[in-house]
Formats: structure tokens, sequence, C-alpha cells
């Protein structure tokens, strides 16, 4: 049972070696009807259980986040940069490890060094919060500002020391440790009266817990992750809601559970109850704003209202990718979400995704910050190669050698689940009911 990723040119070559066909002389139509086969085949076995290649454990995730990309600021679609050099995924994160935290270097400039995100949404007169999680990198001092509209809130933190140092405007600030030495800043605000519906906010470097303008040292910077502004009072239903698909993060196909805090951080870590929509996973969060109304005499509980708890962790499965694309071509660009069908330097070939639109000439190999692994996963190589192998078995007339090999795919997914249920042991949660709740259970 490997956890291992594998090529598409892996299958490719299994395949061919069953047709007796080089796979350097595999005809066009032959190989669009392969993929096809090999897609469906992708997609069952993808959907057969919660493999742990393809379904995330623990994974933290932002909602009613009023920013986008919060833990990706190389983003330059969402985050402007100034004077400053941003590579996403570069350190791994406090709340769930995972390799998503982003590197934020100064450039040699004169100038303010800082990441800007406008806000897309705000009211006047409403109670927020907002969080960053930092670990210096040669710089110990960091700097928010966050503007309204109208009122600029702001704060400078020392991430070496933990200390706070000038605030301006904030209602209250915080610092805490994190795990992997990064300290969680918290502050809250209330928006003036006359905030207008869209704001800033803006995380900057600074040399001395002062200064923000100087000439920046190209050794020296911080690492970044979980931006957050979120909505604290009148919270909408929408900001409780984990959509399907959110901006940064995987699609999600199925979820299994969802926790307040991170399950790796306790035994028995307190699970959220929630309702699976068609936008999204609604979270029940009845506290600390549950309170009782009145109909016909009867009280009734709202579980709206509350804040959402942030980050929340989850287990769910990936959406089942394509592998679809053209073959890559050296004079052509590429937009984000674009596929290719790349041969890499060292022979292997693979399906990929664009991530960041590019110019002739950077491909995967030379431009690897571009562009996105679309995996194939060694646990799903073989069932593929042979449910390919029998559909075109099929295609060609030959049922009867067909069904041996659907047989023996089946095979290869039944020791494949029992490796996994059976012998790790691991296996999805059961959702259990009574009349008092609904949770999932191990």
């Amino acid at each position: 049972m490997a956890r291992k990723i594998s090529n598409y040119s892996t299958f490719l070559n299994q395949l061919c070696n069953l047709v007796g066909v080089p796979s350097t002389r595999v005809p066009t139509e032959l190989f669009n009807g392969w993929n096809a086969s090999f897609n469906t085949s992708m997609q069952k076995m993808w959907s057969g259980n919660a493999w742990v290649e393809i379904s995330p454990y623990g994974e933290a995730r932002f909602v009613g986040n009023r920013l986008s990309y919060p833990n990706n600021l190389a983003n330059t679609t969402y985050w402007t940069a100034t004077a400053v050099t941003v590579t996403a995924n570069s350190i791994n994160n406090p709340a769930d490890g995972n390799l998503t935290a982003s590197k934020v270097m100064e450039t040699a400039a004169n100038s303010a060094h800082k990441v800007v995100q406008t806000i897309p949404s705000l009211f006047p007169s409403t109670n927020y919060s907002f969080t960053f999680y930092a670990r210096p990198n040669g710089r110990s001092y960091q700097y928010i500002s966050i503007f309204d509209g109208t009122t600029t809130f702001s704060a400078f933190f020392n991430t070496t020391t933990g200390a706070i140092g000038t605030v301006s405007n904030f209602t209250s600030v915080t610092m805490g440790q994190q795990p992997n030495g990064f300290w969680l800043c918290t502050a809250t605000f209330t928006t003036s009266s006359t905030a207008t519906a869209t704001g800033t906010y803006s995380l900057q470097l600074s040399s001395d817990g002062s200064t923000l303008s100087y000439a920046g040292d190209t050794s020296k910077g911080a690492y970044f992750w979980g931006c957050l502004v979120q909505q604290t009072q009148n919270t909408p239903v929408q900001d409780l809601l984990l959509p399907w698909t959110q901006l940064g993060e995987n699609d999600i196909d199925v979820i299994y559970n969802v926790w307040a805090t991170s399950p790796f951080s306790a035994n028995f870590p307190p699970q959220f109850g929630f309702n699976v929509l068609p936008n999204g996973i609604q979270i029940i969060n009845g506290t600390p704003y549950q309170y009782n109304y009145y109909l016909n005499g009867v009280a009734q509980t709202n579980l709206y209202g509350a804040p959402p708890n942030n980050p929340i962790f989850i287990y769910y499965r990936k959406t089942v990718p394509s592998w679809a694309g053209d073959a890559y071509s050296a004079s052509a660009t590429y937009s984000v979400d674009d596929q290719i069908y790349f041969t890499s330097s060292d022979g292997t070939s693979d399906y990929w995704k664009c991530i960041v639109a590019t110019t002739a000439g950077q491909s995967p190999d030379t431009t690897p910050n571009s562009w996105e692994l679309i995996p194939v996963y060694q646990t799903f190589v073989n069932y593929a190669t042979y449910m390919t192998y029998a559909d075109w078995l099929t295609s060609d007339g030959e049922s009867e050698k067909a069904a041996l090999y659907y047989a023996m795919a089946e095979d290869r997914m039944a020791v494949m689940l029992d490796v996994w249920e059976r012998q790790m042991p691991a296996m999805a949660p059961m959702v259990v009911t009574n009349h008092l709740t609904s949770r999932s259970s191990w």
C-alpha cells in the first residue's frame, strides 16, 4: 500500500505492455480512447473509499473570512505586494502542519515592505476581529493596519518576544504562542459609523517596531499564515457555511467530520454538528450566542448569530480531477486553470494545471511555481490499468478476455481496501443519530 505519487506515463507503459504496443507509437485516436477509460476508472476507484491520498484528515479551514487566499500571499489576483518577494507553501503552518505558510522577504527598495488585500464587505458600526499567524525570519516586528474607508486601525507585534507595540484604534489586541515558532496575533475593532462597503487589510514588516519605510534587507522577512477578517456582531448564517469550492483550497467532494479544534491535539476533540446543503457545509455553532425565542408559547432555540470558530478542522475527500489537456507547446501562453500534458526532462509524462499565468516557454520544468501536478496515486495505477485494458478488449470484441481483466481490476481495489480498512486500520466515520443530536462517530 504505497502512499506515493506515480505518473500517468507509468499507467500508459503498463497498458502498452498488455496491448503489445510501444508507448511512443500509440495513435492519437487510441490514446484519447484509453484516456477516457482511465478517467472513468479513476473516478470509480476515487469514490470507493476515503483513501488517505485523497482524503485530508484534520485540515484547517476558515469560514466567514472577508479575505481570499488567506494562506497564499503570493496570489497576485488578491494580494498586492510592495517591495517584498512572496513565496507560497514555504513552511509548515501552525494549525494542521501542512506546508501552506507563505514566506515574505524584503527587497532592497527604500520603501514600505508589505502585502495588501481589499476587504470586499464591511458594515458601519459593526464589530470585527482579525488574525494572522507570523513567525520571524530575520524580521521580528510585524505591523497590521485595517482601513474601513474612514478610520485606520493598526498595531505593532514583536513575534520574537511576544510583546505588543503601539496600538491605534483597536478595541483589544492579543498575542499567543503557536506550534512551529508561530505567534497568533489577534485584534478586535468596531468600524466607524461612516465606514464604506470596502476596506483594506495591510500586513507589513518593520525594522524596529515603529519604522515602516526603510531600505530593505533581502535576507530578512517573516512567514505568514491564516490572514482573517471576520464579522463578530450580527453574524450572518452564511459566515458559518463552508463552501464546496473555496478559493485557494481543494474542492470538497464528501465531508466526513468537522472539529472545533485540531484532531491531532486531543484524544477527543470537540465536534461540530453540520448540515449538508447544495452550496456547502453549514456548521452549527450554538455558542456563545445561542438564545431562545417563543413560538406559540414554546421555547425555540436559535443556533445562528454566533461568530465562526476559526479555524475549523475538517476530514473530507477531494473532488476527483480530470486528467485531460492538450500537449504542452513551448510557444503558447497559458492562463490559470489551463491543463496540459507534459513530458518532463526525466522522461515522465503527466497532466499539469496552470496556477499562475505563463509566458511562452514557461513549462513545469522551467517555472515549477506556475504549475500544479494532477497526481496519479500509485494506489490507483493497477486498477486503472486493468479497467482500461478491459474496456479496450470489450471494444475490440474480446468480451471473455475482458471479463478476466475487469475481475482483476476489482481484485486490486479489494486488496487496497483490505489494507486500508482492515490492516491499517482506518475507516471513514459513520453518522450516529439519536433524539438529541447527530454527529459523526468512530
